[in-house]
């Protein structure tokens, strides 16, 4: 029964509903009709308003942006102009812009020595021998013990666009002269092209700088031999054979006349040209670190409208007095001329004239604490219109060589010490074996030296060097030898060579 009641209940009001004015449901419909639109209208202006503030959020980001890189690039401009300044060990002072552009390094050096040479004990002189007034020359040759202020050099370097360099070096000690000054290009590590006053390549020993030798000077030979500082271009660079063989090349052609103080008016006063090349590699290694270097030289000593080419280290000059040929003497560590200086009509050098043909190798196998370095030179010297009658003498052979080795005690060049020893050897003899002296020197004779060097280098920093050299010299023929550092008649010189260097 309740439940009739309930649906009898819905049918009445249902039917009340449907019996209801039309009206009421119109004025219903319109309302909700009504929240609709104005829910619509908001919806769509809150929709505008979103719109709007990420146009002005994107708008903000991108301003922000722009802010940035502009801050960005004005820092940059700014670093790229600025110029930074410091000091590294071995190249000095440097100035140089921020992108590593442009560089300027100032450096320096200074070599004091203290030469310290034996009694000259002129009582034990022999005098007179076959014409030849050996005291005289005796007396002459020899040097005091003293101090030597050797080198005192202004290094200014650097780069200009990071493809250009230069380098000047001068000498201020005694007379000033430009010792080297050159513009170089790299195209690429395998192609460098050098043009001034440089060393022409050729040779271990005189390509190391004064800064670095492992001795107070150079071997007798490679100051005899090697060309040293000309004026020329050089073309070189390094690469890789089969991926795995560092290469060095250098090939240059140059005026052949030494300095440009040495060519008289700065030019080429001869017109012969000097042409030299060098090639080192360094193979593989189990252990240590082998170079192995090979040279080669052409050039000309003949005098030319009075004029002639110049060793820089004054071992091949122009005779003088209008004379057509050159002569060669070998020089010592102290400066003194081996083969004879022509004091009481001894021996002056050998007199030459024409073209010389050069050759060599050189060493080095750096196994630490061990260093091993050896060089060796041959040279072929014409000796044209010296013969009887203008004619012609066999060429001059001149070669010799010499081996060191090296131990370091302790430590390295930045810091440590360095116990050597060099043993050297060279002649000088004509290609047939019986030297032939010229028609206007006939005291020259064949020229044999052997000399023994024992060294002691302390690296006290990368910038302070102290070394001590102790050399006895053998030197035949032995009147050549007189006077030379305690020398009497056939007997050895004793020199020794103190050395303190600082560089900046």
């Amino acid at each position: 029964m309740a439940q009739r009641g309930w649906w009898i209940r819905g049918i009445v009001m249902g039917g009340a509903l449907l019996l209801a004015p039309v009206g009421a449901w119109a004025d219903k419909l319109t309302e909700i009709e009504q929240a609709f639109e104005a829910q619509q209208k908001s919806l769509r202006q809150l929709q505008q308003e979103m719109h709007q503030l990420r146009q002005e959020r994107t708008a903000q980001q991108e301003e922000v942006t722009r802010r940035v890189m502009e801050v960005e690039k004005k820092a940059a401009e700014t670093a790229a102009s600025s110029l930074l300044t410091g000091y590294e060990a071995g190249k000095g002072f440097f100035l140089k812009s921020a992108d590593d552009q442009f560089r300027l390094n100032i450096r320096g050096f200074i070599q004091n020595w203290f030469i310290v040479e034996g009694a000259r004990k002129e009582e034990g002189f022999p005098g007179p021998v076959d014409g030849q007034d050996l005291t005289k020359a005796g007396l002459a040759r020899h040097n005091p013990s003293t101090f030597r202020l050797r080198r005192t050099r202004i290094v200014v370097s650097g780069q200009v666009f990071k493809d250009f360099g230069f380098f000047v070096e001068q000498e201020t000690s005694g007379a000033t002269r430009l010792e080297e000054g050159y513009i170089n290009y790299t195209y690429a590590p395998w192609a460098k092209a050098t043009v001034g006053q440089y060393k022409a390549r050729f040779g271990l020993e005189m390509l190391t700088s004064s800064r670095d030798l492992d001795f107070a000077e150079r071997a007798v030979v490679s100051r005899a031999l090697s060309p040293e500082y000309q004026l020329g271009i050089t073309v070189e660079g390094t690469l890789k054979l089969a991926n795995a063989l560092p290469v060095y090349y250098g090939v240059g052609i140059y005026n052949g006349c030494g300095r440009v103080d040495q060519c008289r008016g700065g030019i080429d006063n001869d017109g012969n040209k000097e042409f030299t090349g060098r090639f080192t590699f360094s193979p593989p290694m189990s252990f240590g670190n082998l170079t192995i270097g090979l040279n080669a030289d052409h050039r000309t000593f003949r005098v030319v409208r009075g004029n002639g080419a110049t060793d820089p280290a004054g071992v091949t000059t122009p005779v003088g007095s209008g004379s057509s040929f050159h002569r060669f003497n070998p020089v010592g560590p102290t400066g003194v001329k081996l083969a004879g200086n022509g004091e009481g009509g001894t021996q002056n050098g050998f007199l030459i004239n024409g073209n010389r043909v050069a050759g060599g190798g050189d060493i080095v196998f750096d196994f630490y604490p061990f260093i091993i370095k050896g060089e060796y030179a041959y040279a072929s010297q014409e000796r044209d219109d010296l013969g009887a009658g203008s004619g012609n003498l066999d060429n001059l052979i001149m070669q010799g060589g010499y081996g060191s080795i090296g131990y370091w005690i302790f430590g390295n060049k930045q810091k440590g010490l360095l116990a050597n020893g060099r043993y050297e050897h060279m002649r000088i003899d004509d290609n047939k074996g019986k030297f032939t002296a010229p028609d206007s020197a006939k005291q020259e004779v064949p020229m044999e030296l052997r000399s023994g060097t024992l060294g002691l280098s302390w690296y006290i920093n990368p910038s302070i060097r102290l070394r001590g050299n102790y050399i006895v010299t053998n030197l035949s023929p032995h009147r050549n030898a007189v006077g030379l550092s305690n020398a009497e008649d056939g007997g050895v010189a004793h020199e020794g060579i103190a050395e303190l260097m600082v560089q900046f």
